[in-house]
């Protein structure tokens, strides 16, 4: 699906990539709770999108202004633009509206109050965090529309088939993923408005109060039935890696068997399995696989060791907030797996008066232009046997072509 971007949308992506990849949590508790929190945006759409969406009003685009023109320009040169003047009516009840239609007065950009439609898409209730006018958030919603000027409502004055004409494109990190238009009638009865001047006026007046409701009800159906919020929708959008189909992990290493694999939110951070064991719950292993946002040539003695050093920096201040004492049982080095495949560990503990000690392991491998995580929640000691059995069973996609474009224009960057 080609998407639009500016020369600016790949910078704003990589300055914006937060990786939330599991990290050493600290805490069991913490550790399942940050998992199944970070699972829930990719799942299917539901009754409510719970992403944080920004709301914005903007202009319309050529499609959209030529969608209502070319409407008015059949109503005019069929001569089918119906009067209703107070105090005068003509014979045939037509007039010659030709004037009204050089200046644009049908087709005015936001001919309906963008709050209008921002008001219904609040009482839709689908979004459960909605931010009008909100800055800093991935997804924007942006709205424009496009109708009749009031005073072609006030004069009496509308086409046969007069429509409100609105269009609403989608942004993530101020790239375009999507836009549609959807046009609503505001004249369902023109043979009844014509009979009752005072009921048109009623009645075309309760046509535009409705059109916003209208056309974002056709805009909800539509995000619905295409996932418009989904990770799924998101990552072909932006043609990321296709982790559904090219990434391959094993249905179960030793007594451990895979749970479910999810995509993120966001594609730079990928996707996650998950692995539990039938005996005890507390016992998890969790596979992340995602693109790393340097240039491939980065040496791997340098690149693998930043991905632990934010995931011991998150368990630090974890550790800090519950009261815990973190160790480092194994700190960050070289680990290598039947003398072929080299990656780098770490592994930590947490302990306290009150309880027992819990550990949590964490080995990072590179293939491709993807790192693999494996985080686990026991010691290296026991861990270790079952990441070498894991990684060798592990296929990941091939870079993808949005990540061969955030490296292309990472390459054209200044130098800081």
């Amino acid at each position: 699906m080609p998407v639009k971007v500016n020369p600016n949308s790949f910078f704003t992506l990589h300055r914006r990539a937060l990786f939330k990849a599991p990290v050493i949590q600290g805490v069991v508790l913490l550790f399942t709770l940050y998992f199944s929190l970070s699972l829930l945006p990719s799942l299917a759409w539901g009754a409510e999108v719970n992403l944080p969406v920004s709301v914005f009003s903007t202009y319309p685009s050529d499609a959209l202004q030529q969608s209502c023109q070319t409407q008015r320009q059949m109503d005019v040169e069929t001569k089918t633009v119906t009067s209703f003047k107070p105090q005068h009516e003509s014979i045939d009840g037509y007039v010659n509206e030709s004037a009204l239609f050089a200046n644009n007065e049908l087709c005015i950009e936001d001919a309906i109050s963008p709050d209008a439609f921002i008001e219904q898409i609040i009482k839709s209730g689908v979004f459960t965090n909605l931010r009008p006018f909100g800055e800093g958030n991935d997804y924007e919603l942006l709205i424009a529309n496009v109708g009749p000027a009031p005073r072609a409502t006030h004069d009496n004055l509308m086409p046969k088939d007069a429509k409100q004409y609105a269009e609403f494109t989608i942004q993530w990190r101020g790239i375009e993923i999507d836009s549609a238009s959807f046009s609503a009638s505001l004249n369902n009865d023109t043979n009844k408005i014509k009979s009752k001047r005072q009921g048109s006026q009623e009645g075309i007046a309760n046509a535009q109060q409705q059109a916003p409701q209208t056309l974002v009800s056709k805009w909800l159906d539509y995000a619905e039935r295409t996932g418009l919020f989904t990770s799924q929708y998101l990552f072909t959008a932006l043609e990321a890696s296709n982790y559904e189909s090219a990434l391959q992990v094993p249905s179960a290493v030793g007594e451990f068997t895979k749970l479910a694999t999810q995509l993120y939110a966001d594609p730079f951070s990928g996707a996650i399995t998950r692995y539990t064991h039938p005996a005890y719950e507390d016992a998890l292993i969790d596979v992340t696989v995602y693109p790393f946002l340097e240039q491939l040539t980065l040496d791997e003695n340098e690149l693998l060791p930043k991905q632990l050093e934010e995931d011991l920096k998150r368990a630090k201040s974890n550790a800090q907030i519950q009261k815990l004492t973190l160790s480092q049982v194994k700190p960050a080095a070289r680990y290598k797996v039947n003398n072929q495949i080299f990656g780098w560990r770490l592994g930590l503990s947490a302990t306290s008066e009150s309880s027992p000690s819990i550990y949590a392991t964490t080995y990072v491998f590179r293939r491709q232009d993807k790192i693999i995580k494996v985080s686990t929640t026991f010691p290296p000691d026991y861990s270790d046997n079952i990441v070498d059995k894991l990684i060798v069973k592990i296929e990941v996609p091939e870079e993808s072509k949005m990540m061969k474009n955030v490296r292309a224009l990472l390459l054209q960057r200044p130098q800081q």
